[in-house]
């Protein structure tokens, strides 16, 4: 299987700190991968410079087959990488379908010439870009809010729009930060359902940073580990147990406590 992402010696200072410190790992195509590792281990940092929110100093990003390192972030979601955040961003005075229809690029509405003189094909392509949203919603339990202003959603139903959102831009691959952060734990099984859903049935790739270590022994097929800026492990979470420098630094006993083993 061929890797769609491979972060290779990457290296972010703000001044004379480094937050990144040489890391290096890849991500296979059609797989959801971890990336765990203590607070202050770089990871936000790392998704950052990925989505091309952060400037790497030196290495180098690599997105399905092309150097991305000095993309700008619109690029790249162009190109297919998505980002989700840690805190919910929803265009707030747009209703929930409004929110959807406005990440698909290229619209032939979005045309001058395309809305005054090719009226038919302005609308026929707005009424399949409803229907297309409009399944998604369903899909996420969401379609009945379609018209609910997005300022009006409750915190779990926020973050179900930003992953109904970022499916509608129909990425290659999805950068989730911390997607189960501060949501309730029936939300936080149907949130894992749904992620594990999108990937069998598109094969869409994702690099997960989550905390939660009970989502990804399921849901996860690799496990990358983040220590003081560099890759300290990787491997199946179940051979991370037995890893005795990711216990000393991170798992302790929180893996068998939360996962078992």
């Amino acid at each position: 299987m061929s890797n769609v992402l491979e972060v290779n010696d990457v290296h972010v200072a703000f001044g004379g700190l480094k937050a990144i410190d040489g890391c290096s790992f890849t991500v296979e195509k059609g797989t959801i991968t971890a990336l765990i590792g203590p607070n202050g281990a770089g990871k936000s940092t790392m998704v950052g410079s990925i989505a091309g929110a952060v400037s790497i100093t030196s290495g180098s990003i690599i997105f399905d087959g092309n150097n991305i390192s000095g993309l700008p972030t619109y690029k790249r979601a162009q190109g297919g990488l998505i980002r989700t955040y840690q805190i919910s961003r929803e265009f707030g005075g747009m209703t929930v379908l409004e929110n959807l229809l406005v990440v698909r690029l290229g619209q032939s509405g979005e045309s001058l010439i395309n809305a005054v003189f090719r009226p038919k094909k302005s609308k026929d392509e707005t009424n399949q870009l409803v229907a297309e949203a409009n399944d998604i919603l369903n899909t996420f339990g969401l379609y009945r809010l379609r018209n609910e202003y997005a300022s009006n959603l409750s915190g779990g139903q926020k973050r179900l729009l930003e992953l109904s959102r970022a499916v509608m831009a129909k990425p290659k691959m999805l950068l989730l930060d911390e997607p189960m952060a501060g949501v309730t734990p029936a939300l936080i099984e149907i949130l894992g359902q749904h992620l594990l859903e999108l990937n069998r049935s598109t094969g869409m790739s994702m690099l997960l940073v989550e905390h939660n270590l009970e989502v990804v022994d399921k849901i996860c097929s690799r496990v990358v580990v983040m220590a003081v800026g560099k890759r300290l492990a990787e491997g199946t979470l179940g051979e991370l147990r037995q890893n005795r420098d990711v216990v000393e630094a991170y798992l302790g006993g929180e893996v068998h406590e939360r996962v078992g083993g």
